[in-house]
């Protein structure tokens, strides 16, 4: 039995000399590096997160009774945080990550500002914060069918 030489043959005669082994092992490295980075968090991954949270707000039922208003903005206010605390690559996603966020941020400040103006009696103060409230479920809602849009492709 015979003791082999470290490369075969074949390999010796193609990477005669060290610098060359080097070069082509660095390109190897590069190689890999590459893929290994194409192989990070995906748009679609991304898009899935956001959306899965979005919905968690979708599914809070609003309260009937003023009384559940509080609640319901802390609800969103932590719907809010968790959105904020997803890492995303991709620049249309991050824009409407941060509108969503800006949409939630108003939806809170409108359920608070409806349950001061209640407590205050003010009426008009009412109208504005339902009228508030009314505009960021528009948004939302505009801001969801974007997500939809670009998650989709």
């Amino acid at each position: 039995m015979q003791l082999q030489k470290q490369f075969p043959q074949h390999l010796s005669d193609r990477l005669p000399n060290r610098l060359n082994r080097r070069v082509a092992l660095g390109a190897t490295t590069l190689t890999i590096g590459i893929f290994l980075y194409g192989c990070g968090e995906s748009k679609i991954s991304q898009c899935n997160k956001v959306v899965t949270i979005a919905n968690k707000a979708n599914a809070f039922i609003m309260p009937k009774d003023i009384t559940g208003f509080a609640p319901f903005a802390e609800n969103i206010d932590q719907i809010r945080s968790e959105i904020q605390a997803i890492t995303v690559q991709d620049s249309k996603l991050k824009e409407l990550q941060t509108q969503l966020l800006g949409v939630y941020g108003e939806a809170s400040q409108a359920l608070k500002s409806q349950v001061k103006a209640v407590d205050a009696k003010d009426t008009n103060a009412i109208n504005k914060a339902k009228q508030d409230l009314e505009n960021v479920s528009t948004k939302e809602s505009e801001i969801v069918d974007q997500i939809n849009s670009l998650c989709s492709k």
